[in-house]
């Protein structure tokens, strides 16, 4: 099956003014889920930001395509991805198992 791949954008840590602009966007916090029809899985972290130089949107005009696209030139989303589909195969063939105290269900005498 097709694995999707969704980012998410949270919050946004940003500078009140600077250099005449306002609210500009110093880190991203993001979330890369994945799923594939049985099983999903999620990673998250913040990603810093480069000044907005030579072009700045202002905050209010941003959209989750130009973050997606700035976060993805800072971080390693195919190590991102492949580490997303190393849990979902994880999950759907688990080599352990957390299981009870074998006299867990034993009545007491």
């Amino acid at each position: 099956m097709t694995t999707a791949y969704t980012w998410t954008f949270p919050a946004f840590d940003t500078a009140i003014l600077e250099d005449g602009k306002a609210n500009v966007v110093k880190v991203v916090h993001w979330r890369l889920d994945a799923a594939d029809g049985t099983f999903s899985a999620g990673s998250y972290g913040t990603a810093a930001m480069e000044p907005p130089e030579p072009v700045f949107t202002a905050f209010e005009d941003l959209t989750k395509k130009m973050v997606e696209g700035w976060v993805a030139a800072v971080l390693d989303v195919d190590a991102l991805k492949a580490g997303l589909d190393a849990q979902l195969d994880a999950l759907a063939n688990p080599v352990s198992v957390t299981r009870p105290a074998p006299w867990a269900n034993i009545d007491s005498v």
